[in-house]
């Protein structure tokens, strides 16, 4: 079975003046029917250019983007059957209300049932009670799920959603992210650009980070922070942190630190320490209330993957 998208060594460069920028070197992902795929990088690190190729707007200059098996370059009519995108740059017909503006792009992707697939994409879109409304009365948060709304209306295989709660308030994100999981509930693809890191973790089945055109690492969030780990941390919060300082020194691969009169953390270089620390937190002159492993944050990982910083693999 073919991939939802299948790009193999994309190379694309711009000449600004004198200059050739590269704005995809070497780039290759492969995104699973059915998952949630994250692109998160800086400004220009090639996102956009990505997008823009698997849409048929732009051609790479080498190598291969597919979609559901169909090349990009060469079966753009065919792809776009399948594909819609969410921007912040969609042109809407504002001046018309939510009916109309979505029976328009009905027209235009000669729906069959117009009326009934309108029906569908309101609700899933909660849009119920605005479907008389101007668009352009809408808030942030209802033109962003209008946005998703318009997008449903060729019942797309894939829907690439670039930062689809930028600019929006806390209950419009929220509101945004519980669709974009319906989405996946109901067999949609979904290709998510966002530089909201706690979004990509809520979402995304696996991500890829991008810099300077490159593919610099691609995985699931755990085995991105993984990657990140070296020594364990853990910790713990008790009644005084001095007494449980006492308790642990001598341990062998421990190094114990006051984060503050409650709480300690240790940093330990295998969790099988675990067993002796334990039994060092038993025999403490001080109430142990919680010990909890911490692990990096998705933005740790980022920032130590994006800037080199990563252990090697075994």
């Amino acid at each position: 079975m073919a991939k939802a998208i299948e790009v193999s060594s994309v190379f694309k460069s711009y000449r600004s003046g004198s200059e050739v920028i590269r704005a995809l070197e070497n780039a290759s992902i492969s995104v699973e029917d059915g998952e949630i795929f994250g692109l998160l990088g800086p400004n220009g690190a090639g996102k956009t250019t990505l997008i823009s190729i698997l849409c048929g707007i732009l051609t790479p200059d080498s190598g291969k983007a597919e979609i559901f098996g169909l090349d990009c370059a060469k079966e753009t009519r065919k792809i776009q059957r399948h594909l819609n995108v969410v921007s912040g740059f969609t042109g809407v017909l504002f001046y018309l209300s939510c009916e109309e503006a979505l029976m328009y792009y009905c027209l235009i992707h000669n729906v069959k049932d117009p009326k009934g697939k309108i029906d569908e994409v309101i609700r899933a879109t909660n849009l119920d009670e605005a479907r008389k409304m101007h668009v352009e009365d809408f808030s942030s948060g209802m033109k962003q799920r209008f946005f998703i709304a318009k997008a449903l209306i060729n019942d797309p295989r894939l829907i690439i959603l670039d930062e689809p709660t930028v600019g929006l308030d806390v209950e419009s994100a929220i509101s945004v992210r519980e669709i974009i999981q319906d989405l996946r509930k109901r067999g949609h693809t979904i290709l998510l650009t966002t530089h909201n890191m706690f979004e990509a973790e809520e979402l995304c089945d696996r991500i890829a980070f991008m810099s300077k055109g490159k593919i610099v690492e691609v995985g699931t969030v755990a085995r991105l922070k993984e990657r990140v780990i070296g020594k364990r941390m853990i910790e713990v919060n008790c009644s005084d942190s001095g007494e449980v300082m006492k308790s642990l020194s001598g341990i062998s691969g421990v190094s114990a630190e006051a984060h503050s009169r409650r709480t300690v953390h240790l940093s330990v270089d295998s969790y099988r320490r675990m067993k002796e620390i334990m039994k060092a937190l038993s025999s403490a002159k001080a109430e142990i209330f919680n010990v909890t492993a911490l692990e990096p944050t998705l933005e740790e990982a980022y920032l130590r993957i994006m800037n080199g910083k990563v252990r090697k693999r075994a």
